[in-house]
């Protein structure tokens, strides 16, 4: 402790009583370049006298240009920040607000956390905020996290209780395809094959409270999403108008076939139960490069670029289970097992994967991030007609 005293007491890490002059520290400025959250000053009239690049982004404009204008250029003056702002000034003391509304023509609506403080005895105001959208978002990837470590316990238990069962569905499959014609055995040898894949699931899920590990490999993303709605098109997501909007040029995932799609399955029939007949399910794939996760590791964050977003048009999530979602037995239907998206929080965090759940009455959106392989080769769409929205 007294190292580290003894680095903060040093004449490298003072901070200029001038805000102006906290850029010409390279110390400070690093530390305030590196965090993720807006950090701004401001002098006694509100005009800007230093800001860090993630602030710089808020504002959609460069530390150059926007020196010395006025915060009323950038947020609607009317907006509750101001008197956050005056009281901060009056008081000479910190205040703060969850859920401040701010909008404007560069920043657009916005809807933050604020933490203001006096930064020297003119005036001037130390500034930081942080968006409620990713204070959301972190929350979430701790409740899946949370959720993948619980499901553990049950694995071996339903697995075998399962497949037994599973024999059964797949014997009397064969001996129908055996009396059908060639052209009418589709959904027969789908069964067949579908039995299959969530046999070795639960092969797996036996070895899943002994932490047995996941191989990976390159996976074609689009492939397991239409293989994914072709399921969902011949049962239970007859009513929904599904639409994909793929992007061609992602690289493959790296990761484990029949897990991700057990894992989209399960969101799919989700989606359907949500819907009514006149349901629509949108499935987007995307590039998203600042999209990364932290980990543990000396790298401290993974790269997870390759987006799916499972969008559909239902009732939305019910509020009272929005923040046990992935904890098992928690549904928000009348009979459900509660045990669907508990799987599948396991199954992405298995990826080292990132999952968020966005959602309103008529919009709900999975959005889901993967790492990409080490492979140079790119996905190939497949044959369908419907890939753009």
């Amino acid at each position: 402790m007294s190292d580290i005293a003894n680095n903060f007491k040093s004449e490298d890490f003072e901070i200029s009583h001038d805000a102006r002059h906290v850029q010409d520290n390279p110390v400070a400025s690093q530390i305030l370049a590196s965090l993720p959250n807006p950090v701004f000053i401001l002098d006694r009239d509100n005009q800007f006298q230093f800001l860090n690049h993630a602030a710089e982004m808020f504002f959609q404009s460069s530390q150059s240009i926007i020196f010395a204008q006025a915060l009323q250029s950038f947020i609607a003056s009317d907006s509750p920040l101001f008197s956050m702002l005056s009281r901060a000034r009056d008081q000479n003391r910190s205040v703060a607000d969850q859920g401040l509304e701010l909008a404007g023509p560069r920043v657009g609506f916005k809807l933050v956390n604020v933490q203001i403080t006096p930064f020297e005895n003119n005036g001037s105001l130390l500034v930081t905020m942080q968006e409620r959208a990713l204070a959301e978002r972190l929350r979430g990837q701790s409740l899946f996290r949370g959720a993948a470590r619980s499901v553990t316990s049950m694995a071996a238990m339903l697995a075998h209780e399962v497949k037994n069962p599973l024999a059964g569905i797949k014997g009397a499959a064969q001996l129908l395809e055996a009396d059908l014609d060639a052209s009418e055995t589709n959904l027969t040898r789908m069964i067949v094959e579908e039995t299959d894949r969530v046999t070795a699931l639960l092969d797996r899920m036996e070895g899943f409270a002994g932490g047995a590990s996941v191989v990976m490999t390159s996976v074609n993303i689009h492939e397991v999403l239409d293989h994914c709605l072709e399921m969902a098109a011949a049962s239970y997501g007859v009513h929904l108008d599904m639409k994909r909007a793929y992007d061609p040029s992602l690289p493959f995932v790296e990761g484990h076939r029949d897990l991700l799609i057990q894992a989209f399955i399960n969101i799919i029939k989700n989606a359907s139960e949500a819907t009514d007949k006149n349901g629509e399910l949108i499935v987007r794939t995307s590039y998203a490069p600042g999209r990364r996760l932290s980990t543990t590791s000396i790298a401290g964050q993974l790269h997870v670029p390759i987006q799916v977003e499972v969008i559909d048009n239902g009732r939305g999530i019910p509020e009272d289970i929005r923040d046990h979602l992935f904890d098992p037995f928690v549904s928000g239907r009348m009979g459900g097992s509660g045990l669907g998206l508990a799987m599948v929080a396991s199954v992405i965090a298995d990826h080292g994967g990132l999952m968020e759940v966005e959602t309103v009455p008529g919009e709900t959106v999975f959005r889901f991030n993967f790492p990409a392989t080490t492979s140079k080769q790119a996905l190939h769409l497949p044959k369908n007609e419907d890939t753009t929205i």
